[in-house]
């Protein structure tokens, strides 16, 4: 359903272009991640099962283990602001987001990712769109390597269509990235990302996580900027996470309102 629904929207977004269509599929965005939140609030489990961060292999779809998954994962989130790197994709307003990956086998995902966006440039904006692809290998139970290829489609900003690799490295209750972009905010010039994170448990429900992140770009339009950001999170439901949190980028001014210091809070469902 997701997927059938995903196309009908990447659909419109490429073929239509008077008022009426773009509030259609500005519509038809928002229905997408409703479905997908009921759906899979219908398909949570009665107990309670590991969060983001959590290392239990016999509760992680995801993980690298002896045993292959081949099983879907993924989550859907509603947010009051979608807040990436440091800037807002979503005008400082609400957005929701939605990823659903394959497993196939024990150490590759395949699948999408999918969120909408506001205000990035002089184009209709409504829709990001990410084909993601996945390796990953368990070296202890804490730990986990990853390599991923994200191949990014923006409607109707197609100005701003990509390429990233990207490795993250998680151990214990540290994470480390290191990402490389051919087509940094549409200027055409590559950039590099690194971020740190911390996450840390209060119990085995409640905790904060603490990041800081730098870009590094080589266009002459936008500077190096470093973005921190902080979240405390409640994983009050069955597969489910409520989070509150903030982020400020070192640089204020050379995205306009979307490089302000942000706020958001977010409900987040994984399946």
């Amino acid at each position: 359903m997701v997927c059938i629904i995903l196309a009908l929207i990447a659909y419109l977004c490429i073929n239509s272009d008077n008022k009426t269509m773009t509030f259609l599929r500005h519509r038809a965005a928002s229905l997408l991640f409703v479905f997908t939140l009921a759906s899979q609030l219908a398909m949570a489990a009665p107990t309670y099962s590991a969060q983001p961060g959590d290392k239990d292999k016999k509760s992680d779809k995801g993980g690298g283990g002896a045993t292959p998954n081949y099983g879907i994962t993924g989550y859907a989130r509603l947010t009051s602001n979608f807040l990436d790197r440091g800037l807002s994709y979503s005008n400082n307003g609400f957005a929701m987001n939605a990823t659903v990956l394959v497993n196939l086998g024990s150490q590759f995902k395949l699948g999408f990712w999918g969120s909408n966006i506001s205000k990035l440039g002089n184009d209709d904006d409504n829709l990001w769109l990410k084909y993601v692809a996945e390796v990953f290998v368990d070296f202890q139970s804490n730990s986990k390597f990853v390599f991923y290829v994200h191949d990014d489609h923006f409607y109707k900003t197609q100005n701003r269509n990509g390429i990233r690799y990207g490795f993250r490295l998680d151990y214990s209750r540290f994470s480390g990235l290191l990402e490389w972009q051919n087509n940094y905010e549409g200027t055409g010039s590559s950039a590099y990302y690194a971020r740190v994170k911390m996450n840390t448990k209060f119990s085995e429900r409640t905790g904060y996580e603490l990041g800081a992140g730098y870009t590094m770009e080589y266009s002459q339009a936008y500077a190096n900027y470093i973005d921190l950001l902080a979240t405390g999170y409640y994983n009050a439901f069955p597969n489910s996470r409520i989070e509150a949190g903030m982020t400020l980028p070192s640089n204020t001014s050379q995205f306009g309102d979307r490089s302000k210091p942000g706020y958001f809070l977010g409900f987040q469902l994984n399946y």
